[in-house]
């Protein structure tokens, strides 16, 4: 490890040159970045001594738009600046919080995603004809965040805290967090700490399932013995979300059964995986939406070819 501390790491020129070059892409033709990208040398020297100020960071003001991905949802985007700085942060914090995630937590990580959490589950049901199983679904996770939790996990596992500054200055610069909880969606910083926030659940269901429980984010998949079991685990994990601030309400539990689950936008069973429709309607609306706006036609067919790699690619994998 080095022998600097994580502000340092963070703040370090090659870190930030590194993510300001991570959130230019696709973002060549917008003023901000090119006027930064103009003035390089400057520009990072003084986000360096910004970053080093650590709570005094000034951060900026948020861009909000809804979006619906299914469901319709706020989405704060912060400026250019400041993303380089998330992006400096996630370049060191990310690899170290990473470690302590448990191996089927699949959202906003290296190697596994939505589809190989379809898979993973598709496997599990497979192999447990003896089942019940669960679906829960934290209730506004991301806005139920408690800080001082969050902080206390993440200082309790980090070699240092000399970043505490920089994270409690970026956890309050959403004017909608700034009494202590919540974490704005869209920041690529809130992903990360949300997964780490979620641990503790995620090592207690993994220990109490040998292995039989994953997660995407705020969706928990729970493959119980029998329905006494599932309750008995469902009970356990509601009291112990009480302590992490979160919820599960009745309308987020889905008592499943031996029945297919649905999951990422697919239905899966014990011997087949499903797209969904509203799957397939909700990507034939973006790809309608470039159309209108003009997109070239090589842009629209490389989004088809996204869609129907990504859309089969659970098929083809539970195939091979």
């Amino acid at each position: 490890m080095s022998d600097e501390s994580l502000l340092q790491e963070i703040a370090a020129l090659e870190n930030l040159e590194m993510a300001f070059y991570q959130c230019l892409q696709g973002k060549r033709s917008q003023l901000s970045p090119q006027v930064a990208f103009l003035r390089m040398d400057a520009y990072l020297e003084r986000l360096r001594n910004l970053v080093l100020d650590g709570e005094k960071y000034p951060w900026g003001e948020y861009r909000e738009f809804y979006v619906s991905d299914p469901k319709r949802r706020l989405v704060a985007s912060a400026p250019f600046v400041d993303r380089v700085v998330h992006r400096a942060i996630y370049n060191v914090i990310n690899p170290l919080l990473d470690g302590r995630l448990c191996e089927n937590s699949f959202a906003c990580r290296q190697g596994k995603g939505n589809a190989r959490a379809v898979i993973k589950l598709y496997e599990i049901l497979r192999t447990t004809p003896d089942r019940y199983v669960v679906k829960l679904d934290v209730r506004k996770c991301f806005a139920s965040v408690h800080h001082g939790r969050l902080l206390g996990k993440l200082f309790s596992y980090l070699p240092d805290d000399s970043c505490a500054g920089l994270f409690k200055g970026l956890l309050k610069s959403h004017p909608d967090c700034r009494i202590g909880v919540g974490l704005p969606l869209g920041n690529l910083t809130s992903q990360i700490f949300t997964n780490f926030y979620l641990h503790d659940l995620d090592d207690f269901l993994m220990e109490q399932l040998g292995g039989r429980y994953l997660r995407y984010m705020d969706d928990m998949i729970l493959i119980c013995s029998n329905l006494e079991h599932a309750r008995m685990l469902v009970d356990e994990v509601i009291r112990r979300a009480k302590i992490e601030k979160l919820k599960f309400p009745s309308r987020k539990r889905l008592w499943l059964g031996k029945e297919p689950v649905p999951f990422l936008g697919f239905l899966v069973g014990a011997d087949f995986i499903r797209p969904l429709n509203r799957n397939r309607r909700r990507v034939h609306r973006k790809i309608n939406e470039k159309v209108k706006r003009g997109a070239l036609p090589s842009e629209v067919a490389q989004s088809i070819l996204s869609y129907e790699a990504w859309m089969s690619y659970p098929l083809r994998k539970m195939n091979m």
